[in-house]
């Protein structure tokens, strides 16, 4: 028993703490620039116009990107391309990157974004999910489902109403799950150039680098042989580097156009802007049980709120509920989900996407149902456990047959 037992140490250890491991910030190339994005201070709105004259013409300022030099779109999964690396007429959030300003150095460039001019057409926010199934329009993108709900998922096995009518008990619970973010210690960061033959390099504090690697080849409409990235330790990630990010595309593109390396780290703010964090989830739960604590069934609907894009909704959505039947002996199951888009940061894939949020309200359900002192409980079940805002109440009244639809 030689490693059993035995306090190892970490292979990463020894550099991490005498200061050697070198994340992507730390990297500094000979006539390195530098990146600054401006961000839109809407939730949702239209471009109508950006004037970058002034910003460009500041002593020190190489180059001002937009959205008409990004004409392609990208995402994380194959059926969600729907972001743009600079929105060029829509934005979906407060924070959506719409201009880059290269210049030499980040104060420079963060003095050319007060510089920039844009003129906006404010739309109607959506601001949480009864909204976004209350009003189809202004819709928030094209392919959504139906209106702005963006994907709609159901399964089942079994049949749960038999299995509720022939149940000693049928609890119903109600859960809402507020969300979050994975605040990691390093802000996102990365560094792009080309190589003496031309080709690209990118060094980014990602936990998808191959990911990243497609996206710059779709983005950039370049050859995937004439790309490298490399992903740089993670100052914690917990899924935040997990999806592609809009400034690693704009700094390729500018390393790209100006032959020389460009950097760009993110502060704390727009951290928070890319976010990717935990979904907001309301969850109602049916549970059915006999005298001697045995599930007989149960029926689940998720409600989720993504946020302005995709990300790996579609998967989160599928998760909360999928994995439900796992836990515990479950004859007949029935699920219903409908994720929905709104005008705030996009969420994602957040330590177990999905799965947490529904796995706290299946434990509490039962737990709670399998208890002795449930025999002592109505037939007809009994009031929501938790329910923080009162309006997801009313959302109920139509996933129902959204979802049957």
């Amino acid at each position: 028993m030689k490693v059993i037992g035995k306090a190892r140490r970490r292979v990463d250890g020894r550099a991490k703490v005498t200061g050697q491991t070198r994340f992507a910030d730390d990297i500094v190339l000979p006539r390195m620039l530098h990146m600054k994005l401006l961000r839109s201070p809407h939730a949702h709105a239209m471009i109508e116009s950006i004037d970058f004259s002034n910003a460009v013409s500041l002593s020190g300022v190489h180059l001002v990107l937009t959205g008409k030099d990004f004409p392609v779109t990208f995402g994380i999964l194959p059926v969600t391309q729907d972001e743009y690396p600079l929105a060029p007429e829509h934005v979906r959030y407060v924070g959506d990157p719409i201009a880059a300003v290269v210049a030499k150095d980040e104060q420079t460039a963060t003095q050319a974004l007060d510089l920039i001019q844009v003129r906006y057409r404010v739309l109607d926010t959506i601001s949480n999910p009864e909204e976004a199934l209350a009003k189809p329009e202004p819709r928030i993108h094209a392919y959504s489902e139906r209106g702005n709900i963006h994907r709609l998922q159901a399964f089942e096995f079994g049949n749960v109403e038999e299995a509720f009518a022939g149940s000693d008990h049928v609890f119903e619970d109600l859960f809402f799950y507020e969300g979050n973010t994975h605040l990691p210690i390093e802000q996102h960061a990365a560094l792009a150039a080309l190589d003496g033959e031309g080709k690209l390099t990118l060094w980014s504090s990602t936990q998808v680098p191959h990911y990243v690697h497609r996206c710059l080849a779709r983005v950039l409409r370049v050859s995937a042989s004439q790309i490298r990235v490399i992903a740089c330790p993670n100052g914690g990630g917990f899924g935040g580097k997990c999806d592609v990010c809009n400034h690693e595309m704009v700094v390729a593109k500018a390393a790209m156009l100006l032959g020389r390396p460009v950097k760009i780290c993110l502060n704390r703010e727009e951290v928070f802007y890319m976010h990717r964090g935990r979904h907001p989830v309301l969850m109602k739960m049916r549970t059915g049980v006999t005298r001697d604590g045995k599930l007989t069934g149960m029926h689940v609907q998720t409600l989720v709120d993504g946020g302005g894009y995709g990300s790996y909704g579609v998967a989160s959505t599928f998760y909360t509920g999928a994995l439900q039947t796992v836990t515990y002996e479950l004859p007949r199951y029935k699920f219903d989900a409908a994720r929905v888009f709104t005008n705030k940061p996009p969420c994602g894939p957040k330590r177990g996407h999905g799965t947490p949020q529904p796995r706290f309200g299946n434990c509490c359900s039962t737990a709670a149902a399998r208890s002795p002192c449930s025999a002592a409980l109505p037939r007809s079940g009994r009031a929501p456990t938790m329910c923080w805002s009162p309006w997801w109440r009313k959302s109920w009244a139509s996933i129902p047959s959204t979802c049957a639809a």
